[in-house]
């Protein structure tokens, strides 16, 4: 049963994803490496599997030195470089606060590098690299570096006061168990809001217009 389901494990990596081809791998060495045994590695492997059947893993796009790497890439027709790169900043400004003199932004290689917090689910917060990259007609977004804090409010009964600490997400499959749920979510919800923050700005800009 054992070696039955190390096969199964290993079978599955190209049909589920590469994420969750890494997360298998990860279970995979502890057992080789005898940080765990086999019947650990068991009952993990079937929890795994029953988890991935009913909630699908929710796959990150990766680099070629296999970092979470987002991009998006928008077009924007009779719209040039400078334009962009203007409505750009005011974006950041408004909806964030975020003045030129607090990121970095060059309008000749039409960059802006930015990072911040941006509320995720619960108490949990996602904090990315921001790389926008602008030329006539369109804007390339990108998303690296990617890490998450979660705040805790006060317990004075046990004199635990308000904390905030930096939260590992990867790899889930090494958490325990009641913990999957909660970082399934928290990748489920990152790309939704990846994909939210991408909206907005072309909202921002599309309608730009329409105000003047």
């Amino acid at each position: 049963m054992k070696i039955v389901l190390l096969l199964l494990l290993i079978s599955e990596v190209n049909l589920i994803g590469q994420t969750d081809s890494l997360e298998k791998s990860v279970l995979s060495n502890k057992l080789r490496s005898k940080e765990i045994d086999e019947i650990e590695f068991s009952k993990i492997g079937q929890q795994w599997i029953q988890k991935t059947k009913t909630d699908h893993y929710p796959d990150q796009p990766l680099d070629r030195d296999g970092k979470v790497h987002y991009i998006f890439v928008n077009d924007f027709q009779g719209f040039d470089k400078e334009y962009l790169f203007n409505r750009t900043l005011e974006w950041l400004a408004i909806n964030y606060g975020i003045l030129p003199d607090n990121l970095y932004s060059n309008m000749k290689d039409g960059k802006i590098i930015y990072n911040i917090s941006l509320n995720l689910i619960n108490n949990y917060s996602c904090i990315p690299t921001s790389i926008i990259s602008i030329a006539d007609e369109k804007i390339r977004i990108e998303f690296v570096n990617i890490s998450y804090q979660a705040y805790f409010a006060a317990n004075y009964d046990i004199g635990v006061p308000d904390r905030t600490v930096a939260i590992e997400v990867y790899p889930i499959i090494l958490k325990k168990y009641k913990d999957w749920d909660v970082n399934f979510s928290i990748l489920r919800e990152t790309s939704g809001l990846f994909n939210s923050e991408v909206m907005k700005l072309n909202s921002y800009i599309s309608k730009y217009e329409q105000f003047k």
